[in-house]
């Protein structure tokens, strides 16, 4: 990825986001993940705060932290699993 936002996460001289009072919305995108419009979901669910600055919409810094502190740990489920193992059968008999 050769995004500007990269590069701006990249410059040594830049702020570390963790320590900018907000980001754009871009920056949070990319250090979370999410998309745009994922964001202005959860700042509707008042999960984050959005403010407007200079007519740009910005992300409080300190939701974004708080966001990804308080995920829940993805852990692998076991849907799918009765059908892995259908196929499993199926290729041995096939084999033999």
């Amino acid at each position: 990825m050769t995004s500007p936002t990269k590069k701006l996460l990249e410059r040594s001289d830049a702020i570390p986001w963790q320590k900018r009072p907000h980001l754009r919305m871009d920056v949070a995108g990319d250090v979370t993940g999410l998309s745009r419009t994922t964001i202005y979901r959860l700042a509707s669910e008042g999960r984050l705060k959005l403010k407007r600055i200079a007519g740009r919409v910005v992300v409080d810094t300190a939701g974004i932290l708080i966001l990804v502190e308080n995920a829940e740990p993805w852990r692998p489920g076991k849907r799918g699993a009765a059908a892995r193992a259908k196929r499993s059968i199926a290729a041995r008999a096939a084999l033999r």
